[in-house]
């Protein structure tokens, strides 16, 4: 690639990675409704993990012609560009604000790290402000990079690991999406504890969440709704019928551009279906009511 296909590639990805931040919420309900149920979820109410990349991808693709290879790391995918001097990666789940740009050049005895800002944005006791984080660790040797997210943690003053994936070259997506049959185990994983939608609002670039925890549900669909909570931008919690529930809902709603109802009704739905096929017998982990 040459230098100015190089600088093409660079402003595409930058282009479309903020475009799936803001315009591809991450909402671990869409694929039940995909794949278990009876109709795609809406574009604007979000796709689950692999699916913001798969997305990130396809968007890169249409504009310069340049596809992406798609580590896998258990239930999770990223978007890996390689070139002569490097590797970009997109991985809007981990809401990393610019490209992850890895360069051979900036190695130190044989790994390459990198640190980028990431949403939230939020902030301290004294006002100033506390990004989150993605931190990069490729190591040369076997060609593996390490993302860690790192979440700024109000309550406890730092930021915290919340999630961390190691991309191996080996392990590879052939087929972007997968078969329906290979991605209705991992719906159903014990992992999946929750169905819920995050959002980055497009104007004020404030993190709100709604979710439905899965463990300790009762029977009727109905009084699921009861056991929804709320984060806001800053991680506090907020349970049905609390005031900052109504406030994180409205953020969400507003984000993805449907009334509260639909939302909510949409994770109503995506639980019904996974109760419906979910293995006898899995035992999930209950959600944490505890603020960030």
């Amino acid at each position: 690639m040459n230098a100015v296909g190089a600088a093409v590639l660079s402003e595409v990805q930058k282009e479309v990675l903020d475009e799936v931040l803001v315009g591809v919420p991450y909402n671990s309900a869409s694929q039940f409704h995909e794949y278990f149920g009876t109709r795609a979820a809406p574009p604007r109410f979000g796709q689950s993990c692999a699916w913001q990349s798969f997305t990130a991808g396809r968007l890169v693709a249409e504009r310069s012609g340049i596809t992406a290879e798609y580590p896998i790391d258990g239930r999770h995918v990223a978007a890996v560009y390689r070139r002569a001097e490097g590797l970009d990666i997109l991985d809007p789940y981990l809401l990393h604000a610019e490209p992850l740009r890895l360069d051979r050049s900036a190695a130190e005895d044989g790994v390459v790290q990198l640190a980028v800002d990431a949403y939230p944005y939020r902030v301290r006791k004294d006002g100033s402000p506390a990004p989150s984080r993605v931190r990069a660790t490729w190591t040369l040797d076997d060609d593996a990079v390490r993302l860690d997210y790192l979440r700024y943690s109000p309550r406890r003053g730092h930021n915290i690991a919340s999630r961390s994936f190691v991309l191996r070259p080996e392990s590879q997506l052939e087929t972007v999406p997968p078969a329906a049959d290979w991605v209705r185990p991992l719906l159903v994983h014990p992992e999946q504890h929750s169905v819920s939608v995050r959002v980055l609002h497009p104007v004020t670039r404030q993190m709100a969440e709604l979710v439905l925890p899965l463990a300790g549900r009762p029977a009727g669909v109905a009084e699921d709704s009861l056991l929804m909570l709320t984060k806001d931008n800053q991680g506090a919690v907020a349970t049905h019928g609390d005031a900052r529930f109504r406030r994180d809902l409205e953020v969400v709603a507003d984000a993805v551009g449907a009334p509260q109802d639909d939302v909510v009704a949409f994770l109503l739905e995506a639980a019904a279906i996974h109760r419906a096929a979910a293995p006898a017998g899995l035992v999930l982990a209950p959600y944490s009511l505890e603020d960030e």
